[in-house]
């Protein structure tokens, strides 16, 4: 006992040992880095998106994952820039009283208000004719 303490108390756990070898792995030596949330999906040689971007997913839902996106992210902001989109008054109704009960209804699970959303727009942007259309009643492409 040099150090005054009970034997194995002090000891240096990373002290060299005379009696072991130098002789470690090199793949233990340099251990692969733990895989963030985004990186636990199956490589499919596929890209991931249509975006500009390659293997940069058009929403994180789009990564293939042990879990579902929901069930990943710690709260309905994450993953989420911050931005302010004004709707109008009787847009914001009309979510509130139909889109959100309808899509809970058809779930059977409760739905956040920002997923409906989202969801909604991705949806819009699959369906340009429509939306054209929705447009054309504001007074879009009015010769």
């Amino acid at each position: 006992m040099p150090n005054g303490m009970k034997s194995g108390a002090g000891d240096d756990p990373f002290a060299d040992d005379d009696d072991q070898e130098d002789n470690v792995d090199e793949d233990s030596a340099n251990p692969a880095p733990e895989p963030h949330h985004e990186d636990l999906h199956e490589e499919t040689g596929e890209p991931d998106s249509t975006t500009a971007m390659p293997g940069v997913p058009d929403h994180p839902g789009d990564v293939e994952a042990t879990l579902p996106w929901i069930h990943r992210r710690d709260g309905v902001k994450d993953d989420r820039d911050h931005k302010t989109i004004h709707y109008t008054e009787h847009t914001v109704k009309r979510e509130r009283r139909e889109l959100r009960p309808a899509l809970e209804e058809r779930l059977d699970d409760d739905v956040e208000l920002t997923d409906a959303r989202e969801a909604a727009y991705l949806v819009g942007m699959e369906h340009l004719d429509e939306v054209a259309d929705v447009l054309r009643e504001w007074g879009y492409d009015i010769e």
